[in-house]
C-alpha cells in the first residue's frame, strides 16, 4: 500500500498487476498515484499459491509460472479477495468514505473490470484487459464478466492497443457491443483501439 504522507482523507483505489504480481514497476505505480493524492493497494493475485513477497520474473520462464498460476485461480477466489480488500480498503483511516475506483493491467484489467460489478467502486480504469471479450479468467473457461456488465454503476476508462494481439479488433468489438447492450454510454470510437470511457 502507498498513501500520501500529509494526514487526511484521499480516495482509495484497488490496483491490480499483471501476471507477474507485485513487481517494482507495479509498486512505483502505487507509489505515483499516492504522490497525486490517492491511497494505493495492490494485492498479490496468487496468494493462495505463491509465496508471501512472491514477484515472478519478467522472462519467459515467469511468464509461464503467472500464466500458471492464473489457470491455478478460480474465478471465485479473485471475486471473494476483491470483496475482502475493498472492504478493507473501505475502512482505511486514509480513505474517503464512497471514494473507492479500481485499476489494473492485462489480466488485472480483467480484474478490475469485475471490481466495477461492486457498487462501493466509482471508478474503474481497464489497461489492456484480457479475456474480457471471450470470457476467459484464471481457471474459468468463462467468468461470464461481460454478460455481468450491467452490474457497472461507475464510469470505466477502457485501454487497448491497436495492435494487441491478447485483445484484437474482434475482441474489442465484442466488448463494445455488450457495453451497448448493458445500457451505458459508449462513444462511437470505441473498437478503434485507443482509450474510451463507458459511463455506467
Amino acid at each position: 500500500m502507498a498513501a500520501p504522507k500529509a494526514e487526511g482523507k484521499y480516495p482509495g483505489i484497488w490496483c491490480y498487476s499483471d501476471i507477474f504480481q507485485l513487481t517494482p514497476p507495479l509498486l512505483r505505480w502505487c507509489v505515483r498515484l499516492a504522490g497525486y493524492g490517492f491511497v494505493a493497494a495492490a494485492p498479490e493475485i496468487y496468494r493462495r499459491i505463491e509465496p508471501p513477497g512472491t514477484a515472478i520474473a519478467f522472462d519467459d520462464a515467469g511468464r509461464t509460472r503467472g500464466l500458471g498460476d492464473a489457470a491455478k485461480t478460480p474465478v471465485a477466489d479473485f471475486d471473494a479477495d476483491c470483496r475482502a480488500g475493498l472492504d478493507w480498503l473501505g475502512k482505511h483511516r486514509k480513505v474517503a468514505g464512497g471514494k473507492i475506483g479500481a485499476v489494473g493491467f492485462c489480466i488485472g484489467g480483467h480484474l478490475a473490470f469485475r471490481a466495477a460489478f461492486q457498487p462501493d467502486v466509482k471508478a474503474t480504469v481497464c489497461y489492456y484487459g484480457t479475456g474480457i471479450h471471450d470470457g476467459k479468467l484464471g481457471k474459468d473457461a468463462d467468468a461470464g464478466s461481460l454478460a455481468q456488465a450491467k452490474e457497472i454503476h461507475g464510469e470505466l476508462l477502457m485501454i487497448f492497443g491497436a495492435q494487441d494481439p491478447h485483445v484484437p479488433e474482434a475482441g474489442r468489438e465484442t466488448i463494445d457491443g455488450a457495453l451497448r447492450k448493458s445500457g451505458g454510454a459508449v462513444p462511437d470510437d470505441f473498437v478503434s483501439g485507443g482509450a474510451c470511457v463507458y459511463e455506467g
